[in-house]
């Protein structure tokens, strides 16, 4: 079975994007590929959606990242053509916010798309894992730069060199995921942060977003003049005479940037 990738808005604001193939642990073939570019690209540019969550079907897995059946035999260059490994940075790439729902196993791929969005909250079965080493590849799609930024490097080490999975106890202890929460109430937890997140100014939250990555992958003098940058943007925009006006008369303030347009 070839496997689906299914979109719905679940809450005003929020995009909710599933990797449907459970049987297979979720793994993408090169179709399932090809569909989850274009929801997020979709969700990226549709001005109802604010915030998009990331899951995989079933109780099993997230995703397991490729199904090595569909890569040529003796072929693993293959991993490295481009649509294969721009897909696992798809989170990093929109300029949306992207919380991964982690309801299972978060493997090569997988744990790549997990390591690429911006908030992670996690079942407590779910794990997380850099098979790469053990199939003589370089892991790649930030699990070897960017992983020992955002952990604690030996963790990371232990990750990659040792092959060692990290449970979810462990990666909402080393501050890899926000929370820990119950299969039943994952998606209505992630759902609520992402409303929690809609409801934001979302010329500051992208704003942040962009920053946050200068800092990450350029250090922080280029993030430093980047904050400065968009900082003053906003102090230009509708957004701060809104928030400054809530705040004095004590409503909840009502963003041009995070009104929903349907």
């Amino acid at each position: 079975m070839d496997g689906r990738i299914t979109a719905a808005i679940p809450a005003d604001g929020v995009g909710l994007i599933t990797i449907d193939r459970p049987e297979k642990r979720n793994a993408l073939t090169p179709a399932m590929i090809e569909r989850l570019t274009a929801q997020f690209t979709d969700f990226n540019r549709d001005d109802a959606v604010q915030v998009i969550v990331l899951t995989g079907a079933g109780d099993k897995a997230f995703c397991a990242g490729h199904d090595i059946k569909d890569i040529p035999a003796g072929d693993l260059g293959h991993l490295y053509e481009e649509e294969n490994m721009q897909v696992f940075l798809l989170p990093r790439g929109t300029h949306k916010p992207v919380i991964s729902a982690v309801n299972g196993a978060a493997f090569a791929g997988g744990f790549c798309l997990a390591l690429a969005s911006d908030l992670r909250l996690a079942t407590p079965e779910a794990t997380f894992a850099v098979p790469g080493p053990r199939l003589g590849v370089v892991p790649i799609a930030g699990q070897s730069a960017r992983l020992p930024r955002i952990m604690p490097p030996a963790i990371a080490n232990e990750m990659v060199m040792a092959g060692r999975p990290l449970t979810a106890a462990r990666a909402e202890h080393f501050g890899f995921v926000n929370a820990v929460v119950p299969r039943a109430q994952l998606l209505d937890e992630a759902v609520a942060l992402a409303k929690d997140i809609a409801a934001m100014s979302q010329f500051v939250v992208r704003a942040y977003k962009r920053i946050a990555q200068e800092a990450l992958f350029h250090g922080a003098k280029a993030a430093d003049a980047m904050e400065y940058w968009l900082a003053m943007s906003a102090g230009q925009g509708e957004d701060v005479k809104e928030g400054l006006a809530a705040f004095a008369e004590k409503r909840a303030p009502s963003f041009a940037s995070s009104r929903v347009r349907k």
